[in-house]
């Protein structure tokens, strides 16, 4: 669940749609967002990765910020600021896709989670579209012999 925002509080988990992928940060106050990324032009690079202060402009990069919501019991606004803000300079556990990019992060400092739901809906269409690669194979196989 997500809504558009017009002014962010401190402590709300915020993204924006990249076109392929939605980039995550956490909103500190004072127009920051700290968020983990590669920095400025290299937002997926693992080599630069680190978690980052930027002004909300720069994270927005021009597009449409929406704060994101969760039903789950979440850290309160404080202490989600001060986990985001105390993590900013670090590595984090080094960037990496799957199990640690911008989502697992900010999902962290709210929730006390790393996780990523454009992970896992990536995971299960990859699953599912194996699943049908393999039953159609396998039928195809099973017609053959019937006909052979």
């Amino acid at each position: 669940m997500n809504r558009t925002i017009n002014k962010p509080q401190p402590g709300d988990v915020l993204s924006v749609n990249r076109g392929l992928y939605k980039h995550y940060g956490v909103y500190v106050g004072n127009n920051t967002v700290v968020h983990f990324s590669g920095g400025s032009g290299h937002e997926l690079s693992s080599r630069k990765a680190c978690i980052r202060k930027t002004t909300l402009d720069e994270f927005s990069k021009d597009g449409e910020v929406q704060i994101e919501t969760k039903c789950v019991e979440s850290f309160s606004r404080k202490e989600t600021v001060m986990r985001a803000l105390n993590a900013v300079g670090s590595e984090k556990g080094k960037y990496a896709l799957p199990w640690n990019n911008c989502e697992h992060f900010a999902n962290w400092c709210r929730y006390g989670q790393k996780r990523s739901t454009q992970v896992e809906q990536f995971a299960t269409s990859l699953a599912s579209i194996s699943a049908l690669v393999l039953g159609t194979v396998f039928i195809g196989k099973i017609i053959e012999e019937e006909i052979i």
